[in-house]
C-alpha cells in the first residue's frame, strides 16, 4: 500500500489562504483531493519542448476558446528557456524568458508576466495539443509555429 498526497497553498482573491490537493487554478477556486491508498501509477508528463501556436484562451478547460484574430503568438519551449514570437500586423516582437520547469508546470520570473513570479500549470499535453493555466484562464496551443499551424486548420 502506497500513501501519497500533494498539498498546495493558494491565496484566494479575497486574500485568504487555501490549502488544496491540486495546483492553484484561480484566486477564487479551491479543490481538495486527498487520495490515500493504492492507485495506478501515472505516466509523468514530459517537460515542455518545441514550438506551439497559441489558439486562444478560455475561462474553463473545455470551454469556448476566444482568439484575438489580430495577434499571432508562438511559444517556443526549451528546458530552461521560453521564447515568444508575437506578430500583430507588420510588427513582430520576440521575447526571451528564463523558466524553471518541473513535470506538469513551469515558472516564469519576469515583470512582463504579472510583475513577478508566475507559475503555469499544464492541464493537457499531447503531441498536438497543449493547454496551460495561469491567472485563472486556460491558454490553448497547438503544435507548430503559428503560420504553419493556421494553414492546417
Amino acid at each position: 500500500m502506497q500513501v501519497h498526497a500533494s498539498v498546495f497553498k493558494c491565496t484566494a482573491a479575497d486574500g485568504s489562504v487555501v490549502f488544496q490537493g491540486s495546483p492553484c487554478v484561480s484566486g477564487d477556486e479551491a479543490q481538495i483531493n486527498m487520495l490515500f491508498g493504492e492507485r495506478e501509477a501515472q505516466k509523468p508528463l514530459a517537460l515542455l519542448a518545441g514550438s506551439w501556436c497559441e489558439l486562444g484562451t478560455s475561462k474553463v478547460l473545455d470551454g469556448t476558446v476566444y482568439r484575438d484574430e489580430t495577434l499571432s503568438k508562438t511559444w517556443v519551449f526549451a528546458e530552461n528557456k521560453m521564447t515568444q514570437h508575437i506578430q500583430q500586423g507588420q510588427r513582430h516582437d520576440t521575447f526571451n524568458y528564463n523558466i524553471r520547469q518541473q513535470t506538469g508546470n513551469f515558472v516564469i520570473d519576469h515583470p512582463a508576466f504579472g510583475s513577478g513570479q508566475v507559475s503555469w500549470h499544464v492541464r493537457r499535453y499531447t503531441e498536438q495539443e497543449l493547454v496551460i493555466a495561469a491567472y485563472g484562464n486556460f491558454t490553448h496551443l497547438t503544435a507548430g509555429e503559428c503560420d504553419v499551424a493556421m494553414v492546417r486548420n
